[in-house]
């Protein structure tokens, strides 16, 4: 059995930071999953003057400061996106492209979702809708795929499937700068209406157009909480928790923007140590 960790944190913006804090200050063995360089929003504030103590400072900063102090006391940091989850016995396990690892209690504080799930996302997952081009990515080897890219940094994912796959339509949130790598890639400058199928996936549709295709790669910031735990509780498009922030699947909690407005970065540090110190209550009533 690999390492087992007492809390995995997936998120390292400031609720995951705060979180591992906590965490880490109550000496637990905690591991952080963060693959978006810790918070790019918060990055992006020109200025923050609302953080008691820290006035007039820029979101660059202040995320700087959190990740300073967070990594300090060592947690374990993957910088790679949880892409699978399953509850064994007495644990987690969360995988990653490169790896599994197990853990007794897990934190959530992906953030808000930012994006809209395309219908058949949630109906097809497994069966021709991925997240992961290296896990997938052989699957699809000289066949048409799509591609969805909520992020930037996924175009490097897309030039892996364009070296796989005969066709690869390329489906992006944002304009791309420069020349792509590859010739058999294609720029649809649409956002897809459904994603269709029988048992496995067959074809995209868009407002103007249908691309038959054998999968659809969907890469965002943060993927919907449901679909790593189908029986976590939802509000909305938020993870519903109660006061001590705990979610309906016993041994997760959840903290931050991702269990709703508002949307406040003291807010999201303080659930994050609320949810940290839930989650040590919780490992002390655990049977071994």
């Amino acid at each position: 059995m690999t390492d087992l960790y007492d809390i995995a944190i997936i998120g390292g913006g400031p609720a995951g930071l705060s979180a591992a804090v906590t965490a880490s200050v109550r000496n637990k063995k905690v591991i952080v999953f963060d693959f978006s360089n810790f918070s790019p929003r918060l990055r992006k504030a020109h200025l923050v003057s609302n953080y008691l103590g820290l006035p007039d400072i820029t979101g660059q900063e202040l995320m700087e400061k959190f990740v300073a102090h967070a990594l300090s006391f060592k947690p374990t940091l993957v910088t790679e996106k949880v892409i699978y989850a399953s509850e064994g016995e007495g644990h987690f396990t969360l995988g990653t492209a490169s790896g599994f690892f197990n853990a007794k209690t897990i934190i959530f504080a992906v953030g808000a979702s930012s994006s809209e799930t395309v219908s058949g996302e949630k109906e097809f997952l497994g069966r021709g809708v991925s997240y992961c081009a290296t896990c997938d990515g052989h699957f699809f080897k000289g066949k048409k795929i799509a591609a969805i890219v909520n992020v930037p940094g996924a175009l490097e994912e897309v030039d892996f499937l364009a070296e796989l796959c005969e066709k690869v339509y390329l489906m992006p949130r944002f304009k791309i700068e420069g020349e792509l790598k590859h010739e058999n890639i294609e720029v649809i400058a649409e956002y897809p209406d459904e994603i269709t199928g029988t048992d496995r996936v067959t074809g995209l549709r868009t407002p103007h157009g249908y691309y038959p295709v054998n999968g659809v790669f969907i890469f965002r910031e943060s993927d919907p909480v449901d679909s790593l735990f189908p029986d976590i509780l939802l509000k909305g498009k938020s993870v519903a928790v109660g006061e001590e922030m705990e979610t309906s699947v016993e041994g997760i909690f959840a903290a931050g923007d991702c269990t709703g407005h508002p949307w406040q970065i003291s807010r999201a540090t303080g659930q994050g140590i609320v949810a940290a110190l839930s989650a040590v209550k919780y490992l002390s009533q655990l049977k071994y």
